[in-house]
């Protein structure tokens, strides 16, 4: 399926010509020049700015039509360009600002976002570079050894860069700071202040730049302080790029799909061609289906975002849920391609570190999965359930309002608890039969046992096709069910759960699938019929994967299952683990302590 667009248009051309790439697999300056010249990196800028003007669901179905025809890098550049390049210079940025850099973003001069650091990665909390005021007013930058900004795509000599520093050195604020890198390397001998590029050394995004960048007494001006709170504008970019990548994940699920199909419909096996065979045909189904999944997710993410609907977790189960089936697919193409999926020289090759990188890239999968629970349960925890955690976590002080000893706490009351710790337990017990949050739960138990919340309704299905009806309907009754689970688990583990990963990470995934399956199912309404076959395979796979799930987050195994994983993350920590005994690891690229990048 081509995607008619004069940039996908374009950039088809020249790779049917055969100079989209080097000899060495990096994309061409003439692939870049031709698209630059089409309007490519400035599809999303306002016209006024030299832009297209366009949206970003558009962007998306370029990036997805790029990827799908063997233009992943490029889709990769152009993303990261437009989203967390451009995307919050183009929302936030102040008149002057955008007068200023716009312009140089529509003709194409690289645009990257400068978060991840050595020591921290992309933990925003974490950031060490800091900015200090000179006496001018102005800024000096410092991104020093550990505090390098790390595996920044899209970041070379003389491109714009969006830069994530506190407000001072260990400053409690944050800001993005806009900046054009000098076109070489600075030495501190020369003007008081320095700069180094240099290359990243990872192994995925290869045909792209990716760089890691120190500065050192760094001056930007005053007035590329992009405005508004630091934090907010940093998780808009990273949203739209998370978005963006479900949609490069589907593009690349399709031609995953595309070379396995070719491969299988010309390769005879036993007893004919591998394509008339049920593994070979469910593993195509499975990168059709994963590809669909991403679409649907980034199409529904987008459109909320464009409507100003702030679905809590919504981008993030869109990504995790994009790159984890992107990972799949390639794992399927490769039992169909065999080892002809490794060749060097082949496209399926080529993508497989990218897809491996989008399941860590902006946030790894099972962390902003966890984080994405949180978003989705914040307003039940906040209204029912923190005002009795509060009441158990006072247990936990002593006379003096110091915490106690960490043996000594009280995670959840129950009878041994009741029997260790006789007196704090029952007097947080108390206090929890007099709290009004206990009877304001006991309410929402009431009202919640009538069906109702989200269950779909018949009206709302029926524009769905009837393959898929019976998808949706489970999906919403499991999700439904669902918020019962999350009673249960906070009642089971209480105070432990802000710490229990399994258990969020399971729960997570549970909510990542079922929505999956909602948003596929009226996605695919309004399309074809082999579309319709498609989501009603992927639905099937994914209906077993929660049904077999289910069974993993009863409390008691769950309790069993991080016991287990404690035991061998101690014997990991004290170093008395025998199958590591005699081991010596191998050096990691850019160790925190490094001085070099001082």
């Amino acid at each position: 399926m081509r995607q008619s667009h004069p940039v996908v248009d374009r950039a088809l051309d020249i790779l049917g010509q055969g100079t989209a790439f080097t000899a060495d697999g990096n994309l061409s300056d003439q692939v870049r020049r031709a698209l630059a010249e089409t309007g490519a990196y400035g599809l999303t800028v306002p016209a006024q700015f030299g832009g297209r003007g366009e949206t970003y669901l558009r962007l998306a179905a370029v990036e997805e039509a790029l990827a799908a025809n063997g233009l992943g890098p490029m889709a990769v550049e152009i993303s990261g360009h437009l989203t967390i390049g451009a995307g919050s210079l183009i929302a936030y940025g102040n008149d002057d600002q955008q007068r200023t850099f716009l312009p140089l973003v529509a003709e194409g001069v690289p645009m990257a976002f400068a978060l991840t650091e050595v020591g921290t990665g992309v933990n925003a909390k974490k950031i060490e570079a800091y900015v200090t005021r000179d006496e001018s007013g102005d800024y000096r930058l410092f991104a020093e050894g550990a505090s390098n900004k790390l595996w920044i795509t899209n970041a070379r000599h003389g491109a714009l860069v969006g830069i994530v520093a506190r407000l001072g050195k260990g400053g409690k604020q944050l800001g993005l700071f806009l900046t054009r890198l000098p076109e070489t390397d600075v030495e501190e001998a020369e003007q008081g202040w320095s700069f180094r590029c240099t290359p990243s050394g990872v192994a995925a995004f290869t045909a792209n730049d990716n760089s890691r960048l120190h500065f050192s007494n760094y001056p930007i001006p005053a007035a590329n302080l992009v405005e508004g709170d630091g934090v907010e504008v940093l998780f808009y970019s990273l949203r739209l790029g998370r978005c963006m990548l479900a949609a490069m994940s589907a593009g690349y699920q399709r031609m995953l799909a595309c070379d396995a199909a070719h491969y299988a419909r010309q390769r005879p096996g036993v007893g004919g061609l591998i394509m008339r065979h049920e593994l070979p045909q469910l593993a195509i189904g499975r990168m059709l289906g994963g590809s669909l999944q991403a679409q649907a997710l980034a199409f529904m993410s987008l459109s909320q975002d464009a409507s100003g609907a702030d679905l809590a977790g919504l981008r993030d189960l869109t990504k995790s849920s994009a790159a984890q089936t992107g990972l799949e697919s390639m794992t399927a193409c490769e039992h169909v391609l065999g080892g002809r999926s490794f060749a060097s020289d082949s496209r399926v090759n080529a993508a497989r570190a990218n897809l491996h990188l989008f399941g860590v890239v902006e946030g790894e999968d099972e962390m902003i999965r966890m984080g994405m629970v949180r978003d989705v349960t914040r307003a039940f925890v906040d209204h029912y359930l923190a005002p009795l955690l509060g009441e158990l976590q006072a247990a936990n002080l002593d006379a003096d309002g110091r915490p106690v000893a960490a043996d000594r706490r009280i995670l959840k009351l129950d009878p041994s608890t009741l029997l260790r710790h006789p007196r704090r337990a029952g007097g947080a017990l108390l206090r929890l039969l007099l709290n009004p949050a206990l009877y304001r739960l006991g309410l929402w138990v009431l009202r919640n046992l009538r069906p109702q919340g989200l269950e779909l309704r018949r009206q709302d299905l029926s524009g769905l096709p009837e393959s898929l009806r019976h998808h949706a309907e489970f999906a919403a009754r499991e999700l439904r069910h669902l918020r019962w689970t999350y009673l249960r688990l906070s009642l089971s583990f209480q105070l432990e759960l802000a710490s229990a990963q399994i258990v969020l990470q399971r729960f997570g995934q549970q909510v990542e699938w079922l929505v999956s399956i909602l948003t596929l199912c009226h996605h695919v309404a309004a399309q074809d019929e082999s579309q319709w076959r498609i989501a009603d395979l992927q639905c099937a796979l994914l209906r077993e994967r929660v049904q077999a799930g289910k069974a993993g987050l009863r409390s008691r195994q769950l309790r069993e299952l991080r016991k287990r994983i404690g035991a061998v993350g101690r014997d990991v920590i004290d170093q008395t683990s025998t199958m590591l005994a005699g081991l010596e690891p191998a050096p990691f690229a850019h160790p925190f302590e490094d001085k070099a990048g001082t």
